[in-house]
């Protein structure tokens, strides 16, 4: 069950994961638009030290390999993100979806296997699952034979209007009620240096633009509710502020898909 008061939920937890740019930097990688010393230097920033199965990246990487299909129409890899109001798109019940909600919130990663198979990668930080490289994750590998729930979809300018829209309306909202409590001594610094961190490392060369730009608008918007949330302390617009978590990660979850499909058509 999700929590109750807002003000004791992680906003970072719910807005970002690094999840995001690992699925677009394992895409890449796959239809061979970015070699492997790449993609683990990219995984190492992102995650800190890789293992799985108690082995280093390198056999994670193996397996993604020889297990991804890569023929079949459609995206091959998808991110999956969850949290209130935004179920997982796995299987009710299923040890992918308990896993995934018991380690990193919902999120995961899904590989298209051979025929109906899917396989989920769930990455189990036993400390920050971030750039601190000091932990890092431990990826867990599961199958599911069956369909997969069906995400939303959303082409990247379908996410990207549901995002504006709901940012807007929140704003609106905000304003009328006379604006935020607390003040900052630079508010647009602080917002433009969490941005920044969303961001880092950055994307995979060749990754569209449209998908950048997507992203480039929930990094924004996350950054927006962190500053007022957890830097100014004020929780008076919380309803008004969380109502766009879902719309985030629904945009970066729309902007991995276009991203993975353009990699397979180039």
């Amino acid at each position: 069950m999700y929590p109750v008061y807002f003000a004791t939920v992680s906003t970072r937890a719910e807005v970002y994961s690094p999840l995001q740019n690992t699925a677009v930097w394992l895409a890449a990688w796959l239809y061979g638009h970015e070699p492997s010393d790449a993609l683990v230097g990219a995984m190492t920033e992102l995650h800190g030290r890789n293992s799985y199965q108690g082995e280093p990246l390198a056999h994670l990487l193996h397996d993604v390999r020889v297990s991804t299909d890569l023929s079949t129409p459609g995206p091959a890899v998808r991110l999956i993100l969850s949290g209130p109001g935004q179920p997982p798109e796995l299987p009710a019940g299923s040890e992918s979806a308990l896993a995934a909600a018991e380690v990193s919130g919902g999120s995961a990663i899904v590989l298209r296997g051979e025929g109906d198979i899917s396989h989920i990668l769930v990455p189990d930080g036993s400390g920050e699952l971030g750039r601190s490289g000091e932990e890092g994750v431990a990826w867990r590998w599961f199958e599911e034979p069956g369909p997969l729930p069906e995400p939303a979809w959303l082409s990247p300018g379908e996410a990207d209007a549901l995002l504006s829209r709901a940012t807007n309306e929140a704003a609106v909202l905000i304003e009328a009620a006379g604006g935020t409590r607390a003040e900052l001594a630079d508010p647009r610094l602080t917002v433009g240096t969490l941005a920044d961190f969303y961001d880092t490392p950055g994307l995979p060369m060749g990754t569209p633009p449209r998908a950048a730009k997507l992203f480039a608008r929930a990094d924004a918007v996350a950054a927006v509710i962190e500053t007022v949330v957890d830097r100014l302390h004020d929780h008076s617009f919380d309803p008004q502020l969380f109502s766009l978590w879902r719309h985030i990660r629904t945009a970066r979850m729309a902007g991995v898909a276009d991203a993975v499909l353009e990699y397979q058509r180039a």
